[in-house]
């Protein structure tokens, strides 16, 4: 008898994939997904998070599951799927100034425990970005996403829905890159520096002309 072979939970993968008319098993009231984000340069990447049953119910709306195969993992069905992925990418965007960031989606592996690993490059350095998440939301409105800084930013931490799917954030480590009390630091002992050896130089200058 041959056996099925899935990833994560098997049941909720099993039940969407063997048993097709069978309603996907998603919970919008339970925990929501999150999406970590960071900043560096210009580039923003955003780490999106679900529970695996939420990734059951994503899988199912965009057909990623359709004439799956028994030998295939379920897991592989979404990594495979160009619909998980244009999904992804339509329903998760960063805006730099209004206009859209460009945004690349990394392989799906390991989605449980990873999630979906997007990147965006950004027409300048990342100081002030709107980042907007509609995934899910369209399956059940009550679903949420908090949004959770990486890098140091203004708000550190906000909940997305579907009625404020966006939220502004504010970099204050200048785009991920050297802290702005860093750089005031390393300004001010350069100021000293220079302070210093314009007295040195004009002591020698004073001492040669009493020579």
């Amino acid at each position: 008898m041959r056996r099925h072979r899935f990833a994560f939970p098997a049941a909720a993968i099993a039940v969407a994939v063997l048993f097709p008319g069978t309603p996907a098993e998603a919970h919008p009231f339970g925990p929501p997904s999150t999406a970590r984000v960071s900043a560096d340069g210009s580039r923003v990447a955003v780490s999106w998070l679900a529970a695996e049953d939420d990734w059951v119910a994503l899988g199912r709306h965009v057909g990623a599951f359709d004439g799956a195969s028994p030998d295939v993992t379920g897991e592989e069905l979404l990594r495979r799927s160009t619909g998980v992925r244009d999904y992804l990418l339509g329903r998760i965007v960063v805006s730099q100034g209004g206009r859209p960031c460009a945004g690349d989606l990394a392989e799906l592996e390991n989605v449980v425990t990873e999630g979906a690993r997007l990147t965006f490059d950004c027409p300048g350095r990342v100081v002030e970005v709107d980042i907007t998440v509609t995934a899910l939301t369209d399956m059940n409105e009550a679903y949420r996403t908090v949004v959770r800084a990486e890098t140091p930013a203004t708000p550190d931490q906000a909940l997305l829905t579907a009625t404020a799917p966006t939220q502004h954030l504010t970099f204050t480590g200048s785009g991920g890159g050297v802290r702005q009390s860093v750089q005031a630091v390393a300004g001010g002992t350069v100021a000293v520096l220079l302070v210093g050896l314009g007295l040195w130089v004009a002591r020698r200058r004073r001492a040669g002309a009493r020579s």
